[in-house]
């Protein structure tokens, strides 16, 4: 009997694994691999950083727009779009476009690290604003709904535990005598403050159970 339950959770392991579906970029589109299996789900050949969703039903990832840029407080950034496609390729759309603005908060360009909320429903990603920092933005996937969350250089979402969907932000802030420093901070995944983590986050990894 122990050796049947053992071949047994085995074969469910090698299963698992044979559908196991990770995302790629080849020439610039987007790639879905299941069990060996290669498929091109996008065609457009300026597609970046593609993230596969919890549920693996979704992907979102970066599309750039040649030859278009934005001006931001770090210089010139490159034209880019936030859009998701249905893991078989279906229902493309258009999350969120880049957006020129005298604010730093509003504006959009430069797109990079989309990451996903836990349920799926929510899709984090970085653009590029101030000289010293940049920017983390949030946006709704069922609505496209966007919005402006904290000043950020670096960040990631917490993915389980009692902080669950909170984020690790790092950010650039200055001492009241002069001075700078780049710690992380954890935050509520509306942006408020829960307090510091430190100059990295292996501590707080650690402490609380995090990969």
């Amino acid at each position: 009997m122990r050796r049947f339950s053992a071949i047994w959770v085995l074969w469910v392991v090698l299963a698992a694994q044979a559908t196991a579906q990770k995302v790629s970029i080849q020439n610039g589109n987007v790639c879905i691999v299941t069990g060996g299996e290669t498929k091109k789900v996008t065609n457009s050949g300026q597609d970046s950083e593609p993230v596969l969703a919890p549920d693996s039903k979704w992907i979102v990832f970066i599309r750039t727009i040649p030859g278009r840029q934005i001006s931001t407080g770090s210089g010139d950034a490159k034209e880019t779009q936030l859009w998701q496609i249905r893991a078989d390729g279906k229902e493309p759309a258009c999350l969120v476009r880049s957006k020129a603005s005298a604010k730093m908060e509003t504006v959009l360009a430069g797109f990079s690290k989309p990451q996903f909320s836990s349920n799926g429903k929510l899709v984090y990603f970085l653009s590029e604003a101030w000289t010293t920092s940049g920017a983390l933005h949030v946006v709704d996937t069922t609505n496209s709904k966007e919005h402006f969350v904290c000043p950020a250089a670096e960040f990631e979402v917490v993915r389980s535990g009692e902080y669950r969907d909170h984020l690790l932000v790092q950010q650039h802030r200055y001492f009241i005598g002069g001075g700078s420093y780049d710690w992380y901070w954890l935050l509520k995944p509306d942006g408020t403050e829960v307090g510091p983590v430190g100059e990295d986050t292996g501590n707080f990894k650690t402490t609380y159970g995090q990969d």
